[in-house]
């Protein structure tokens, strides 16, 4: 490849990763509409998918491809190890992330829409990286046309495979979260996690046997697609759920905490953004920041008592409603 080709490859590679990565992550930031997660730790789980996990994935796969050498280097041990080994690799690096989200900043994951935000960042991440480096090697083998089909077939028909098989794993997670019971806290999200490793390879042997037969591409649209739709449903009941906290969990604060029109304001998309209006309108730019952070201690203050009276308060979440219960008394009325 000539240095020119070189520059050019990398420079429209990325644009051609890096743009839709952002217009899908732009949107799936978009689904989190009651209470919005901290950027910072957005873009370190995405940062974790685009760098860390990657080179912890291909460290895995070195070892687990190990045990499946014996099988030789045909479409038998391609499928080993495109369906077997680079999934759970690429999980478990993944989730690794999750895992470490869930030990050290725990209170950001409260429910499946938390976890479905998370694991689909870490995914883009981990997707933007992997695309470039198959596009450069596309282009390296084939030259520009091969490139660009390469780009169609990993941006456009699959640009969502690794968002959806780590928000499976993140809406385990989630879940694990609010559970009553051993089994919801542990093993759905195990079960979340074989979920995602199934649909991964899936994926990975329709992709493989599309060498073979057509068929193998129409297995792996037909089973991203079904994924795709399947977190899409599971975002929009986790916004219905998170509706009927802010309801159940607001309402005694009615007349202690929130007006009326404050608390019909915060159970409601619209209310929402009409408040963060009026405040701008009433105030600039200022008084919708400080309208933003009540609906935001509102909005914490609701989960973390609905926490409470699913798991049960500890002293670490009594504090945390105390304090948040003490921000929404102390500020100057947004109504």
């Amino acid at each position: 490849m000539d240095p020119l080709t070189l520059i050019f490859g990398i420079f429209f590679s990325f644009c051609a990763t890096a743009v839709p990565t952002a217009l899908w992550a732009g949107l799936v930031w978009w689904c989190d509409r009651y209470e919005r997660e901290p950027l910072p730790l957005l873009s370190a789980a995405f940062l974790w998918g685009a760098l860390p996990a990657v080179l912890v994935a291909l460290l895995l796969e070195s070892w687990f491809d190990a045990p499946a050498a014996s099988l030789g280097r045909g479409l038998v041990g391609e499928v080993v190890a495109a369906s077997g080994i680079a999934p759970l690799a690429e999980e478990l690096a993944k989730g690794a992330a999750l895992l470490l989200i869930l030990l050290f900043w725990r209170d950001e994951i409260d429910d499946v829409l938390d976890g479905i935000l998370y694991g689909a960042l870490i995914g883009f991440g981990f997707g933007m990286t992997e695309n470039l480096l198959y596009f450069m090697a596309a282009l390296a083998e084939g030259g520009w046309g091969h490139w660009g089909a390469t780009v169609f077939l990993r941006s456009v028909l699959f640009g969502l495979n690794h968002a959806f098989f780590t928000a499976f794993t993140g809406a385990g997670l989630g879940y694990g979260r609010t559970a009553r019971t051993a089994w919801g806290r542990y093993g759905v999200p195990l079960l979340a996690l074989a979920a995602a490793l199934l649909a991964h390879g899936i994926h990975n042997l329709g992709a493989s046997l599309t060498s073979l037969n057509a068929a193998g591409l129409l297995l792996s649209l037909f089973n991203d697609g079904a994924g795709v739709l399947l977190v899409v449903a599971m975002i929009a009941l986790a916004l219905a759920q998170e509706r009927r906290w802010l309801r159940a969990e607001l309402a005694a604060e009615v007349g202690r905490l929130l007006s009326e029109a404050e608390y019909q304001a915060l159970t409601s998309l619209s209310g929402r953004w009409r408040l963060l209006a009026q405040a701008r309108r009433a105030g600039g730019l200022a008084a919708a920041r400080a309208a933003g952070r009540f609906q935001q201690a509102a909005t914490e203050l609701a989960f973390r008592k609905h926490r409470a009276r699913v798991r049960g308060a500890d002293a670490r979440l009594a504090r945390q409603i105390a304090d948040l219960e003490t921000r929404l008394s102390a500020r100057g009325s947004t109504s």
